[in-house]
Order: C-alpha cells, then sequence, then structure tokens
C-alpha cells in the first residue's frame, strides 16, 4: 500500500512538470527563407580574379550547426593567407552576420542583409594588416551571377561614402 501511494504521490508532483516540458514552444530552427539567403555560395569553388582570370585561391562553403551557419574555409594559392568565415543570420536585429578570421591575424565583424542577387555585408571601424594604425570601413558584397558563378567584391572607404576596391574574386564550382 506504501508504495503505491508513493508512486500516486510521485505522479501528482511530476505530472505538471511533464506538461510544462511539452507545452513550451519547439525551439527556432534555421529553416526560414531568410537564413537560406546565402545558400548559392554553398559548395566548392576554385576562386579567381575577375579582371586577370588567375587562380587566387580555393573555397570549401558548407552549411553547419543545424543548418544555421555557413562556414568558409580560404585557402589562397600561393600557399600564403587562408582563413575562415562563420556567417549567421542574426534573429533579433534582422541582418547578416559575418566573422572573418586569418592566419595573418586578422578578424574582420561584417553586417549587412540581402541585395539584388546576393548579400552586402559592412565593417565599420575595421583595422587591417593593410594599413596597420589606419580606421576604415570595409564591405564585402557577395552575389549570385546567370551561369552560377559567385563573384565577391571587397572594398574600403575612410569616410563610409567614397569606395575603393581591394578584390574583385569570381568563384566558379570545382569539377566533381
Amino acid at each position: 500500500m506504501r508504495t503505491r501511494l508513493t508512486a500516486f504521490a510521485a505522479a501528482l508532483f511530476l505530472a505538471p512538470l511533464a506538461h510544462a516540458q511539452t507545452s513550451q514552444p519547439p525551439p527556432p530552427t534555421c529553416e526560414a527563407a531568410e537564413h537560406r539567403q546565402l545558400d548559392f555560395w554553398i559548395g566548392e569553388w576554385d576562386a579567381f580574379r575577375s579582371d586577370t582570370n588567375a587562380q587566387v585561391g580555393r573555397s570549401s562553403v558548407t552549411r553547419e550547426e543545424a543548418g544555421c551557419v555557413i562556414h568558409e574555409h580560404w585557402t589562397a594559392a600561393n600557399g600564403g593567407v587562408t582563413g575562415q568565415s562563420f556567417n549567421i543570420f542574426e534573429r533579433m536585429s534582422g541582418q547578416w552576420e559575418q566573422y572573418w578570421v586569418s592566419s595573418n591575424g586578422e578578424i574582420t565583424h561584417y553586417i549587412g542583409g540581402p541585395i539584388e542577387n546576393g548579400l552586402q555585408l559592412t565593417a565599420v571601424g575595421d583595422r587591417s594588416a593593410i594599413a596597420p594604425g589606419a580606421v576604415f570601413q570595409s564591405r564585402v558584397t557577395l552575389t549570385a551571377q546567370p551561369d552560377g558563378t559567385v563573384r565577391q567584391v571587397g572594398e574600403t572607404s575612410g569616410d563610409g561614402q567614397t569606395w575603393t576596391r581591394r578584390y574583385d574574386i569570381t568563384y566558379r564550382r570545382r569539377p566533381e
């Protein structure tokens, strides 16, 4: 009899907890359209200067962390700089954020949003190995091209109005 009472009391105590756990909404996922705005960039790529067609690197871009993070691994063609970017749509701000880190100690935090056929991200107050001690803005634009390539343009600005192109790269899918 005592065992039955103990089991009954435990059931009465635990029932509200079980109900509370099952009535909570499921955690958010990254399946909404805004989380898919960079899907065009996912893949294995060879990267070329857009003006001379000289190969400048290779890039592997994957979707990770339950589909919430677009992760790039970059390797320069000359064996120089390697780097990674972590890209995520931030629900609270409604903007994309990218953290770029590289083998030369560079770290840049970009914030931005969608543009026609792509995404534009800007870093304000950026410091870079390009001009030690200088403070400027950096901007990266990724655009899906009609032929299936992806164009990435990097620019800098001292005033946020006039932009100077640092690089212009075309990503071409690596043959399988």
